[in-house]
């Protein structure tokens, strides 16, 4: 079955664009494994950054660092595999997955740490996250294609919008973002319940077009 990759996001042209610019100007040391190490070391640096933001703002720049890296080596690595011709889809596939994994844990234990959140709220957003990438792996095995979004919102958005986060941050006062607003909770995690409820729609919503999109096979 050949797999095809499909990706609605809000940023897939441009970003699309960019790595198509990246990918022919990378040097020949510059390889594919090097790109999936950059992606976990960038989210390591993400994690951190978030982790200390309250204590010292300058850390916030090391979390937007961070998630650039993340996005170029998680983006690129496989692109550039392709581009070269020396793909290993069994193995490629098992390992950025497997790596994503972990970046994505790093993301979540950063922010949980980090004064930012309740710290439990991290780990549901990740939890909603996985069941809505098992999803997108069943509709892989089923049909041959590979969703990258969900909706109008994939990977790179999410980077996005923690950088936007960052900058949130850095023009906030601790007590602004340490303020209960509503039964307890301060803006970051009325934000993230927000994020939440949409997330559980979406995964029903797409629960639900898969099903019968199977049944009418």
């Amino acid at each position: 079955m050949t797999t095809i990759r499909r990706n609605k996001g809000l940023l897939a042209g441009p970003e699309a664009a960019v790595l198509d610019a990246l990918t022919p100007r990378l040097p020949a040391w510059v390889t594919p494994d090097r790109l999936s190490a950059l992606g976990v070391l960038g989210a390591g640096f993400a994690g951190l950054g978030f982790a200390f933001a309250l204590d010292h703002r300058g850390f916030l720049l090391l979390a937007c660092l961070g998630l650039v890296l993340n996005w170029l080596g998680d983006s690129l690595d496989g692109r550039l595999a392709r581009h070269r011709g020396i793909e290993r889809p069994a193995m490629g596939f098992l390992l950025d997955n497997g790596l994503d994994t972990l970046s994505y844990f790093l993301f979540a234990t950063g922010y949980a740490v980090s004064g930012l959140v309740w710290a439990p709220v991290p780990f549901i957003l990740l939890a909603l996250y996985y069941m809505l990438a098992n999803l997108a792996l069943a509709r892989l095995a089923v049909t041959g294609v590979f969703d990258l979004s969900v909706g109008a919102i994939g990977t790179t958005e999410i980077r996005a919008g923690l950088v936007i986060v960052a900058g949130a941050v850095a023009v906030m006062s601790n007590a602004a973002i340490q303020a209960p607003l509503l039964f307890g909770f301060a803006i970051f995690d009325l934000l993230c319940f927000a994020w939440m409820a949409l997330m559980i729609v979406s995964y029903l919503l797409t629960l639900r077009a898969d099903v019968n999109s199977a049944r009418r096979e």
